[in-house]
């Protein structure tokens, strides 16, 4: 599950040289599972697969993460949430319980049609 608590919006006014920032409240909630199939087990490093299935939420909120977070929860079966699929790929390294881990993958939900959301991730993971 994901939380996104802030956002900017960029907007290019027609002069093609002015730009401004503008944070928004749209915070949506992302809600996914599914299996992951690995090929090797043994070594340092590890491609895999993944395909998740869930919901994404959209909630509009001014609050602090915190307040937001419980508002979106609230919302999940009275507001805007969609059916939501993920197939992706990616690598990771460990040494030991530490590692690293690049996540690649089209987050796809449904509202009047497919909407298509590359997302890539990369980061510390930890095995225990």
């Amino acid at each position: 599950m994901a939380y996104d608590f802030k956002r900017n919006f960029t907007s290019t006014f027609s002069d093609g040289i002015t730009t401004q920032f503008v944070t928004i409240g749209l915070r949506p909630l992302h809600a996914l599972f599914g299996p992951k199939f690995q090929a090797g087990s043994s070594g340092s490093f590890r491609v895999f697969v993944t395909g998740k299935v869930g919901f994404i939420n959209f909630t509009t909120s001014n609050q602090n993460a915190l307040s937001g977070f419980q508002g979106a929860l609230g919302a999940v079966t009275s507001g805007n949430t969609r059916f939501a699929l993920y197939p992706g790929a990616g690598i990771e390294g460990f040494w030991g319980p530490f590692g690293l881990r690049l996540d690649v993958g089209d987050e796809i939900y449904f509202d009047d049609g497919a909407r298509n959301n590359l997302r890539v991730t990369f980061g510390p993971h930890f095995r225990f």
